[in-house]
C-alpha cells in the first residue's frame, strides 16, 4: 500500500472503503466507504454511522468528527492539511495528486495515515 496522506489520530481504528465525499455517496453506496469532508457536522450524522471512516480537513482531538468516530467505532483522522476536496471534479487532491471518488483506500487510526489500497486488476 502507498500513503496518500498524514492526519491527526482521533482512534486508533483502522477501516477501508472507497473514497465518498457526499452523505448521498455514502448512503446510496453498496460497498464499503470513506467520507471525506472539510468538517463534520450535525447532518452528516447518517452517513458518518454507515461509513467505515472519515477524513476531514480541519479538526483535532474534540472536534465533531473526533468525538462522533469515537462514539461508533469508526476510523477518523483530522487535520489533514495536504487534503483538499473538489466537489465539481468528484475527486480529492493530495500534493498534486488526484484520486477520484470510488478509490479504494486504508485508513489507519495507529499511524495516523491514509492509503492507496490497490485491488487486484487495478493498473495504476
Amino acid at each position: 500500500m502507498e500513503k496518500i496522506l498524514d492526519g491527526e489520530r482521533a482512534t486508533l481504528i483502522t477501516a477501508s472503503g472507497r473514497i465518498a465525499l457526499t452523505n448521498e455517496e455514502v448512503l446510496n453506496s453498496k460497498e464499503p466507504t470513506i467520507l471525506f469532508k472539510h468538517h463534520t457536522e450535525e447532518g452528516d450524522l447518517q452517513a458518518v454511522m454507515k461509513a467505515e471512516g472519515i477524513v476531514t480537513i480541519v479538526g483535532g482531538t474534540l472536534s465533531h468528527a473526533s468525538v462522533v468516530a469515537r462514539e461508533f467505532r469508526k476510523a477518523c483522522l483530522v487535520d489533514c492539511k495536504d487534503l483538499k476536496i473538489n466537489l465539481e471534479e468528484n475527486q480529492i487532491e493530495i500534493k498534486d495528486n488526484f484520486f477520484p471518488t470510488g478509490t479504494m483506500v486504508t485508513v489507519d487510526g495507529v499511524t495516523g495515515s491514509v492509503f492507496l489500497k490497490k485491488l487486484k486488476g487495478d493498473k495504476k
